[in-house]
C-alpha cells in the first residue's frame, strides 16, 4: 500500500478521514481532496459529525475546521457539523452533558448520500477517540463503511504513529483504502526518509 498523491485525490471515493493524531492536518487534506473532486466535476459534500474546539460568532458556537471545509463546498455549517463542542478536548470530555447520537450522524449521512456525488466525513482526533462513554469514533467509520483513508502527520515519530493506526484499523475491519502524508512542518530534515519508512514497513507487514 502506498501513500495517496495529491494527483490521485480526484480519484478517491466517497470516504472516512482519520489520521495517526489530532492535529495531524486532517482538514487541510479534506480541503484538498474536496477541491480536487469539485475539479473533476463533482457535486461534494463535507460531514464533520464531531468537532471539539470552536469558537463563539453571534452567541452560537462554531468549529473552524467546518467553516473551512464549508467555504470549499458551500454547504451550511449545520449541515457539516452537528456537534460542536467549545473544549479542544476528546468528545466524551468537551462535553459531558451531550449524548452523541450515532443514529442521527448515519440518518445525516444517508441524506448527504443522496445529495451529492461525493461526499466526505471528516473525524475528530484519531481513530480510538471516545465519542462517549461506550463509543469510539471507530464505532462510526465501522457504521458508515465507507473506505477509510488515514492522514499521517510528518515529523518526529510519525513512523510509530502511523504504522500503529494502521494496524488498528486493518485489526477493527478491512475498511482501509490507502493513507496520505501530510508534511506540515517544512522545517522537519527527514520527510521522505520517514515516508518511505512508513510505505516499507506496510509492505513488509500489511496486516
Amino acid at each position: 500500500m502506498k501513500p495517496i498523491s495529491s494527483n490521485n485525490f480526484a480519484g478517491l471515493p466517497s470516504c472516512f478521514l482519520t489520521a495517526t493524531d489530532t492535529d495531524a492536518g486532517k482538514t487541510h487534506i479534506a480541503g484538498e481532496v474536496l477541491k480536487a473532486w469539485k475539479n473533476a466535476g463533482y457535486s461534494v459534500g463535507a460531514f464533520k459529525p464531531i468537532a471539539s474546539g470552536a469558537i463563539k460568532i453571534d452567541d452560537k458556537w462554531v468549529s473552524e475546521d467546518a467553516q473551512r471545509l464549508a467555504e470549499v463546498t458551500g454547504q451550511a455549517l449545520s449541515e457539516i457539523n452537528p456537534y460542536t463542542f467549545e473544549k479542544p478536548a476528546s468528545p466524551h470530555i468537551a462535553d459531558l452533558k451531550a449524548e452523541f447520537d450515532l443514529a442521527k450522524c448515519l440518518d445525516l449521512y444517508a441524506q448527504m448520500y443522496q445529495k451529492y456525488d461525493r461526499v466526505l466525513v471528516e473525524g475528530v482526533g484519531g481513530w480510538c477517540v471516545p465519542l462517549s462513554e461506550k463509543l469510539m469514533l471507530k464505532d462510526l467509520a465501522l457504521a458508515l463503511g465507507l473506505p477509510v483513508v488515514m492522514v499521517a502527520r510528518i515529523g518526529l515519530g510519525c513512523i510509530n504513529h502511523s504504522l500503529l493506526t494502521i494496524n488498528q484499523i486493518q485489526y477493527d475491519s478491512k475498511l482501509l483504502y490507502g493513507w496520505i502524508a501530510n508534511c506540515i512542518d517544512n522545517d522537519f530534515e527527514d520527510q521522505k526518509s520517514n515516508i518511505e519508512g512508513i510505505a516499507t514497513r506496510i509492505k513488509l507487514h500489511p496486516s
